[in-house]
């Protein structure tokens, strides 16, 4: 990581990004004033990105043992070979996977100016720019100068470039990426979703997401044994949350943009939010205690932690619904949608406060899941699902909370079996709205 050269690049960095939150403000400010000073601002997070690691490279080339790395890993007589594998391995791997998440800052769209709506654009930076801010203290460990006296006294094992950490984290970006794409890229309706079965993503993305859960399997992060010290590796965890959230974005966004918009008027949308709303945390609540209870995590408080959480969750989603207001009203059920994005993003966000907030996915999962045909049901414009479909999924879900309970693996299991029932779910949603238009 950067080291204690030029330690306003990081704030500095992320600052770059803040201004993203507001692209439409950001883009308009700049373009009136001329089209250099926003060309300038869409490639400043890359450019500062690439400043720091270059800074990074450089120390650890030149065996620099002001550097951290240098001095936890490296010896006066490692071999280019062993500076190589802390490069590419070491503490500052987060900058190698913030890289091309970055450069979409600058991308805006060239190349595909005629299929993608600024709209579309401003969504994806926001939503990149939220990513990387919440999960800034996390993934950027600035201890090395904030806190100098944390410099090691004696090297340790330096790590190692494994051919299947390699392959993990390419497919780890390719869902991110592709799952950002998706979710606010031109869409080309509800026909390639029939041509696939129903299926909400192409073959190649969940044979990605099947191997990535598999080694989520066997690293053991929020296994039961994580719990007794849930800050030992944020960067990592933080890592994890990503593909969590990739896979909301594939599973849910995409195919719910299409689907909600062939599914009438919206006549009754106030009903169908309230009541969206109320089962969402009903089940937040129940399914995040009994997870927690079981576990004992964080201990006997395991229930009024689960509580405060689900709170947490609440506010967040009483918060969005008043995006509209300001704006953010696409989309033919905009609320309902912002809701919705709440309990996709809400396990991410609040892991930068909780520790324990990976325990509201499964729960979150289950929300957007029910509220989905929940809301068509009630919408009077809308045409209902058919009872096998939501008995489906709420059978599916039952099997899936009590495998989590009796099991007695925490989250291991329970998130890989979670994310199982959400591609039914998704896949029974599209069946069903295409149905519904024919």
């Amino acid at each position: 990581m950067l080291g204690d050269d030029m330690p306003w690049l990081v704030p500095l960095f992320f600052g770059s990004i803040a201004i993203w939150m507001f692209p439409k403000s950001v883009e308009t400010f700049a373009r009136d004033k001329s089209e250099s000073l926003l060309r300038a601002l869409r490639w400043l997070p890359f450019a500062l990105l690439a400043v720091i690691i270059s800074l990074r490279v450089s120390a650890i080339l030149s065996h620099d043992t002001t550097h951290i790395e240098v001095a936890s890993y490296l010896q006066s007589d490692a071999s280019f070979v062993d500076r190589l594998h802390v490069l590419f391995a070491g503490d500052g791997l987060v900058e190698w996977m913030v890289l091309p998440l970055v450069y979409l800052f600058a991308w805006s769209g060239q190349g595909s100016q005629k299929t993608w709506t600024p709209e579309g654009l401003y969504k994806l930076k926001r939503t990149l720019a939220l990513m990387l801010l919440v999960s800034s203290t996390l993934l950027f460990d600035d201890s090395a100068y904030i806190a100098p006296e944390t410099m090691p006294l004696a090297t340790i094992p330096s790590p190692m470039i494994d051919a299947w950490s390699v392959v993990f984290l390419a497919l780890a970006l390719f869902v991110v990426i592709t799952g950002l794409l998706a979710a606010y890229a031109p869409s080309s309706g509800l026909q390639r979703y029939k041509n696939r079965f129903f299926v909400p993503v192409s073959p190649f993305v969940l044979t990605a997401f099947v191997y990535l859960f598999m080694a989520y399997l066997s690293s053991g992060v929020f296994d039961e044994s994580w719990w007794s010290d849930p800050r030992q590796d944020d960067a990592y965890a933080t890592f994890w949350m990503w593909i969590f959230l990739a896979f909301n974005l594939h599973i849910f966004a995409a195919p719910q943009r299409d689907i909600d918009a062939h599914l009438g008027a919206g006549n009754g949308r106030s009903k169908a939010l309230a009541w969206s709303i109320g089962v969402a945390i009903g089940i937040l609540v129940l399914v995040t205690a009994l997870l927690m209870h079981n576990q004992q995590t964080p201990d006997q408080t395991a229930v009024k932690t689960s509580l405060w959480l689900v709170g947490w969750m609440a506010a967040l989603m009483a918060g969005v619904l008043l995006l509209p207001l300001l704006g953010f009203d696409d989309g033919s059920r905009p609320e309902l949608n912002w809701v919705r994005w709440s309990l996709m993003f809400g396990p991410l966000l609040w892991f930068l406060v909780f520790e324990h907030a990976p325990f509201l996915l499964l729960g979150s999962w289950i929300a957007v899941m029910m509220t989905t045909p929940l809301s068509w049901l009630l919408e009077e414009s809308a045409a209902s699902p058919r009872p096998p479909h939501i008995a489906m999924i709420a059978l599916l879900a039952v099997v899936t909370i009590v495998f989590a309970i009796t099991s007695g693996e925490g989250l291991r299991y329970t998130i890989p079996m979670g994310a199982s029932l959400c591609v039914v779910s998704s896949m029974l949603d599209l069946r069903h709205a295409t149905s519904s238009r024919q």
